[in-house]
């Protein structure tokens, strides 16, 4: 009886290892999993990411009723960094579109903002050099100042505050951040020029900056930044350009108040002394935020702004004070993490200057999709 068992045993084993080469001769192999490059660019320590951005806007001003709609293609940019936590990396930001730079939809229709041929711009590359406690970064890159950014991804409203338009954007030089703690950051560095900070030099101007940034929790986060250096002076003179020197402070506070709710405060002082052909100059502005997230897909970001160019320098209305308000209102819809759409209501008031409108009340409508990886 257990020799019957036992050659049944064998015969079961044999009849099922014939069935298995049966079935691997008759299933085809398996193609080997290649990596992506998202894999290779990991473990190569770098990291790639970008956007698309595009949108439609209509505006129309209450002063010769001009109105203006147009689809554009306002960025599509990409960011290749490599930043270890110690030693040598950089970073390469490259953007193009019909408004590679200027901000997208603040105030009226100008050229080259909304308009015009398609560019490319390299808005940051530097390299850096982490030891410690100190980064090092020697090149261009973002300013200091202010709430907003050029990437739309990155700001909550379509378009751009007024006193974006007050601040600089980039900077070339050379900066240093010491991480004081986890809560604590000091920054200084020297830059070229002023406004948009030259990638050559105006002759020998440099501007010095200065800033923090502290974070005490979550759910707080405080900034406060400076900048002193020389620049042309506005004020129109018989000679042409007269150097002066020119300052900037400002500050920026977050409140995540809740999960679902973020307020935002922005301040701004600026300062542009007086020298032999000229007068000096000072303006201020402050913006507030209030962002707040619907559910999952929807949130919505109201912005309201006063800036007050008590001597008409930025506004051009120089002797006279020109006042600009704004408020914006816009609903974001992301269906997937690497989509949005938003649609965006916007209203400029700005203030008569000796019973003219030298600036026009506007009124504008944008829709913008934009897709990141």
């Amino acid at each position: 009886m257990s020799m019957n068992r036992s050659s049944s045993a064998v015969l079961s084993v044999a009849l099922l290892s014939l069935t298995g080469l049966a079935v691997a001769e008759d299933t085809p192999a398996s193609k080997p999993t290649l990596p992506s490059l998202a894999d290779i660019l990991d473990a190569s320590g770098l990291k790639l990411t970008g956007y698309v951005d595009s949108t439609y806007s209509y505006q129309r001003n209450d002063t010769d009723k001009t109105s203006y709609n147009t689809f554009a293609l306002q960025q599509a940019a990409f960011t290749l960094a490599y930043q270890p936590t110690s030693g040598f990396g950089a970073l390469v930001n490259v953007v193009a579109g019909q408004n590679p730079y200027l901000a997208t939809g603040f105030g009226n229709p100008s050229p080259g903002q909304g308009s015009g041929t398609t560019g490319f711009y390299l808005l940051q590359g530097y390299a850096q050099y982490v030891t410690g406690s100190w980064t090092l970064q020697a090149g261009k890159f973002l300013t200091l100042a202010g709430a907003e950014v050029p990437s739309p991804v990155n700001n909550t409203n379509v378009t751009r505050s007024l006193l974006f338009a007050a601040e600089p954007v980039t900077h070339t030089g050379v900066r240093a951040t010491y991480a004081a703690s986890d809560q604590l950051s000091l920054i200084v560095g020297v830059n070229n020029g002023w406004t948009n900070s030259q990638d050559t030099a105006d002759g020998s101007d440099k501007t010095l900056e200065a800033g923090l940034s502290f974070t005490p929790s979550k759910a707080l986060a405080w900034t406060l930044q400076g900048y002193y250096g020389r620049t042309d002076s506005l004020f129109a003179t018989g000679s042409g350009p007269v150097k002066a020197n020119i300052a900037l402070l400002d500050t920026v506070l977050t409140w995540n108040a809740t999960s679902a709710f973020t307020l935002v405060g922005s301040l701004d002082y600026g300062n542009v002394s007086s020298t032999s052909a000229t007068s000096s100059a000072s303006w201020w502005g402050i913006a507030g935020y209030a962002n707040y997230a619907i559910n999952d897909q929807w949130r919505a970001s109201l912005r309201a702004e006063y800036f007050d160019d008590r001597d008409g320098y930025l506004t051009t209305s120089y002797p006279d004070a020109q006042k600009l308000k704004e408020i914006t209102l816009t609903f974001g819809y992301d269906p997937t993490k690497h989509f949005e759409v938003r649609l965006e209501g916007r209203y400029d008031d700005p203030d008569k200057v000796d019973g003219f409108q030298l600036k026009p009340k506007t009124y504008q409508g944008w829709v913008e999709a934009y897709f990141k990886f």
